[in-house]
Parts: C-alpha cells; sequence; structure tokens
C-alpha cells in the first residue's frame, strides 16, 4: 500500500520541489500536492518539510526514501532471477574479496560451486576492502567476503570468523632462527624483542593494515622499520627470500609458497585476531545460489 505511484514521492524529493516534480511527470501541481498528501495520511506522518525551499525530507521520509530504494533493488533482483528461470539462461552472482584472499580460497571452494551450480555464471570482483564497500553500496556486488570496514552503516554482516594472524619470518632470520615453533601450533613471540627489525606490512588505507598499525600503537613499536607494500603476496615472497618479517591470515597459510622456510608466530594476549565478515546491503535480496556459496565459504574456514 506504501508503494503505489513510487515515482511521484521519488521525483519530489529529487527535485526539492512539488511544481518542478509536476512538470517533470507531467502531471498538475494541485494533483502531485494531494498525492503527496494522501500518502503522507496514509502514514500518518509528514514526509517533507514544506518550511524549506527547497523541500527536505523529515526523518520519516528519510525513512520512506530508504524503503522504496529497498523495494526497488530487491524487486529487479527477483524479476532478474525469474526472468533467467523462465528463459533457461545463465544467472550472475557477483562476489567481491580481496586479491590475496580470493588467491587461498577460491581454488577450495569454486570448482565445488561451478559442479553443483552449473546454472550460474561467477563475476569476481577482487579489490581492497575501501573499494568492495564502494561497490556493495552501488549494488555492484551480492556479496563481500572481507575484514570488519570503516562505515557500517548501511550493511548487514555474518561473520566468518576471528581471523588469527600470525607473524611470520623466514626460519633462518636472526630474531627467531633459535626458537622453537610449529605450523600446526605457531609459539608465542613477544613483540619486543623484534624492536629494530624490518617489518613488511600492509598500509593503513587497507582495513588489514590498520589493524597491523592499531597493534604496533599498542605494542609501543610505532617507531619500526617498516616496508609498506599493498599486496601480501609481495609481503611473504620476500619473507621467504629472508627480507623482513610479516603477518598473514591463518586462512592462507597452508597456500604459502615455500612455506618449509618460514616460522609462524602468535603475539599479544590474546593473539591477535581480526574478525572476518560475509557484508551485503541492509534489506538485500541474497538468492539461494548466494546463500550456497557463502555457506561453502563459512564451512571452508570451519575446517581450518
Amino acid at each position: 500500500m506504501y508503494t503505489k505511484n513510487p515515482e511521484y514521492f521519488l521525483t519530489v524529493a529529487r527535485e526539492g520541489s512539488i511544481s518542478r516534480a509536476a512538470e517533470k511527470l507531467y502531471l498538475s501541481q494541485p494533483y502531485l500536492s494531494q498525492c503527496i498528501g494522501r500518502l503522507e495520511q496514509e502514514l500518518q506522518m509528514k514526509l517533507f518539510d514544506r518550511s524549506h525551499t527547497p523541500l527536505v525530507l523529515t526523518e520519516a521520509g528519510r525513512l520512506y526514501l530508504s524503503y522504496l530504494e529497498s523495494v526497488g533493488t530487491l524487486t529487479g533482483k527477483f524479476e532478474s532471477q525469474v526472468e533467467g528461470l523462465r528463459t533457461g539462461s545463465r544467472q550472475t552472482l557477483n562476489v567481491g574479496m580481496t586479491p590475496w584472499r580470493g588467491s587461498v580460497l577460491l581454488p577450495d571452494i569454486l570448482p565445488a560451486f561451478a559442479a553443483s551450480h552449473p546454472e550460474v555464471r561467477i563475476v569476481l570482483h577482487e579489490n581492497h576492502s575501501n573499494i568492495l564497500s564502494g561497490l556493495l553500496e552501488e549494488d555492484r556486488l551480492d556479496f563481500a567476503l572481507m575484514n570488519i570496514p570503516n562505515k557500517m552503516d548501511g550493511f548487514v554482516y555474518q561473520a566468518v570468523f576471528y581471523e588469527k594472524m600470525f607473524l611470520v619470518a623466514n626460519k633462518t632470520h636472526p630474531a627467531v632462527r633459535d626458537k622453537k615453533t610449529s605450523h600446526a601450533h605457531p609459539a608465542y613471540i613477544d613483540m619486543q624483542e623484534l624492536r629494530g627489525e624490518r617489518f613488511i606490512l600492509l598500509p593503513n588505507e587497507q582495513v588489514m593494515g590498520q589493524a597491523m598499525e592499531n597493534l604496533f600503537v599498542r605494542m609501543n613499536m610505532q617507531n619500526a622499520d617498516i616496508l609498506y607494500t599493498t599486496s601480501s603476496t609481495t609481503a611473504v615472497n620476500l619473507v621467504s627470500a629472508g627480507f623482513g618479517i610479516t603477518f598473514l591470515p591463518e586462512g592462507g597459510i597452508r597456500h604459502v609458497p615455500h612455506l618449509d622456510r618460514l616460522a609462524l608466530f602468535t603475539v599479544d594476549d590474546p593473539p591477535f585476531c581480526v574478525p572476518l565478515l560475509i557484508l551485503y546491503k541492509k534489506n538485500a535480496f541474497l538468492t539461494p545460489q548466494a546463500e550456497d556459496f557463502i555457506k561453502m565459504t563459512k564451512a571452508f574456514y570451519a575446517g581450518l
């Protein structure tokens, strides 16, 4: 009942004027004004603050605008899914994740997903978390697998798990070569023992980089010798070659090349962790295929 002629309200909200909106809609101004008035009577709330020029949305108006946008998004996706079923065309699933995450996760789950859902065309969007957040806002992704973004407004998340961040160094590195540890059960190391060592970290423009920066502040390690790279792959390859120390999420450790060269450690108490999330827009329509992909992702991480 609240979505009859939604273009009337949307045009007034966009134009900030009933008269200009009436011109755009090829309606008379009195008729459009009556329509908006009837809608406000039905909702029992004012949608526009008419004391301002141009018109300003009230709190109820902003809520109604969000409602209409959500309905429009859901309707479009629903119609697309139904059309795909009717015509037998392949459905598209837009999935976002960081490049490193994709390189360590997708080889394990994508072949199985493709085999069970041959009707689905996967489109991968691999980028840094701040870019993925923007793509979600623009409705260009069904969901993204990522660490917690700076802004959660407008998003819903499902927690996949709290992922330990292991400190990683070459086994021959002077700071760790005498320490006993294993890949299955990384030992604890005191960050203060690593003062003066070179670290290879992600910049704080990336969510994981912000988590690392926060750790270094808490550990009073702000003056450490740091080389920044936007690529976790570059960081671990440099460490494998004996150049510096870095951090890597536990979810991808077994895919790291030359793992036998590396020593792994936990830091902080409790161990340094970063939450890994499935993120999508509020009121988003997750298709059954998207739900299946998410279930497979959770199952993968649950088995680590």
